[in-house]
């Protein structure tokens, strides 16, 4: 574990055991005073959309100040929450992803929203999509009240593929159809030699190469909600592996090492210099600033079976809040329809919430993706890595390890799974006896 790493654990050591003050959440002297403050991260497109929301709920509530705390980098919101359950003053409310809110639950330092607010009964959990309440339960208590339920999606560049001659993707499409296409995308367009024009953007993580694991057959760990080891050694994961890793050593149709490095994969999409890019549904906020791109998207293709990953951010509450009324009202406007419709207009979620995700508000025929029902297909087949508490830490581990086994030169000497098992070591259960 580096230097850095170090520092974060024992950050987060303190604030989960000790460091997290006043837990009983009652209104001391500073209630009165202090604004309710929720911390989001997110690009700059995002950002509005979540300072339209605090606007549109001081209209509903105008003895209730609002303190915006936006972070432009997921690992900075991180590290802010760390730092500020260590000090013992968290935001009272803050947007955290399913796979990195288990080392807060576990430790007992978030209010359980979803009783409270069904007790208080503006709250349905029936009105949600069941698959990002589940990702947020712990010990079967909803701690943090899902707002959206993306998932892992194709964005693809109209322009690009009819200049390649290439159909459009269909719903059923497969990995040679998709590995063809992004062969077909690659091009050197000013004939020096050079690459210039890549077929795929593939950031290569865990959470993005799970999907083609489960298209597979094959597994990711080997319990979901105990996990004891990864599962990546099996033969359905090591096709996965081949495929995934042949579109860029073999085929080069995503960018190098170098390129990746000096452009991001997103930066690259937005200027039509990459054809397909693997992305959530965050994206299509930063993409409706683009002019002059025609883009839409596909789901991800299939092999034995259709699959993709989930992901899904949720409001939570740190347990001591002395702010709680005045959140669990934001709360209740921000998952209403009128707040959930504030966020979906700006393209930055699939609303969790049934009724706003199938109306014209995210269904919206004029604003981009044309495609936006994909990601309600989507949700059939929708699965998640685990939530538990040492998760964050994993992926933070074991990101590094798949990123170089993707860049590797020469075929990896050692099983990626092995790899991993090896990162992971002691962060995963131990196996039963």
């Amino acid at each position: 574990m580096d230097g850095t790493m170090k520092i974060w654990s024992a950050l987060l050591c303190l604030a989960l055991t000790a460091g997290c003050g006043d837990q009983s959440g009652g209104n001391d002297s500073k209630a009165s005073t202090r604004p309710l403050r929720l911390q989001a991260f997110g690009d700059p497109a995002e950002l509005v959309a979540y300072r339209e929301l605090i606007t549109a709920f001081a209209a509903t509530a105008p003895d209730v100040k609002v303190e915006f705390i936006p972070v432009g980098r997921q690992a900075d919101h991180m590290t802010k929450l760390t730092t500020g359950f260590a000090g013992g003053d968290p935001p009272d409310l803050f947007l955290l992803n399913f796979r990195r809110y288990g080392q807060f639950a576990a430790k007992g330092v978030l209010e359980p929203l979803g009783p409270k607010l069904t007790e208080r009964g503006k709250y349905k959990e029936a009105d949600f999509f069941e698959p990002a309440l589940e990702a947020f339960r712990f010990e079967g208590q909803l701690i943090c009240t899902p707002q959206n339920i993306s998932s892992l999606v194709v964005y693809w560049n109209r322009t690009l593929f009819a200049a390649a001659g290439l159909p459009e993707p269909q719903p059923n499409w497969n990995w040679e159809q998709f590995r063809t296409a992004a062969k077909a995308l690659t091009r050197d367009t000013d004939g020096d030699g050079k690459l210039d024009q890549f077929g795929l953007g593939f950031e290569p993580t865990l959470i993005r190469f799970a999907p083609f694991v489960w298209q597979a057959g094959g597994e990711i760990v080997d319990d979901l909600h105990r996990p004891t080891r990864f599962m990546l050694d099996e033969p359905a994961a090591r096709e996965a592996q081949e495929f995934v890793r042949s579109l860029y050593a073999i085929d080069k149709s995503a960018p190098p090492l170098i390129e990746n490095k000096s452009e991001d994969h997103e930066t690259r999409f937005a200027r039509g210099a990459l054809g397909m890019i693997l992305h959530s549904r965050r994206y299509t906020a930063t993409l409706r600033t683009v002019s002059g791109l025609e883009w839409d998207v596909a789901p991800l293709p299939q092999h034995k079976q259709a699959a993709t990953v989930l992901h899904a951010d949720a409001y939570c509450m740190a347990k001591s809040s002395t702010q709680k009324e005045a959140a669990y009202r934001f709360v209740e406007f921000a998952l209403s329809p009128p707040g959930v419709e504030i966020i979906a207009r700006s393209g930055r979620t699939v609303p969790a919430l049934k009724s706003v995700a199938m109306s014209p508000v995210f269904l919206d025929p004029i604003a981009p993706p044309r495609s936006a029902q994909v990601f309600l297909d989507s949700i059939a087949v929708i699965r998640r890595t685990p939530n538990i508490a040492t998760w964050n830490e994993i992926e933070t581990r074991v990101d590094p390890l798949v990123e170089e086994w993707y860049f590797s030169v020469e075929p990896p000497k050692k099983p990626l799974g092995e790899d991993l098992n090896d990162g992971a070591h002691g962060l995963l259960a131990e196996p039963r006896s």
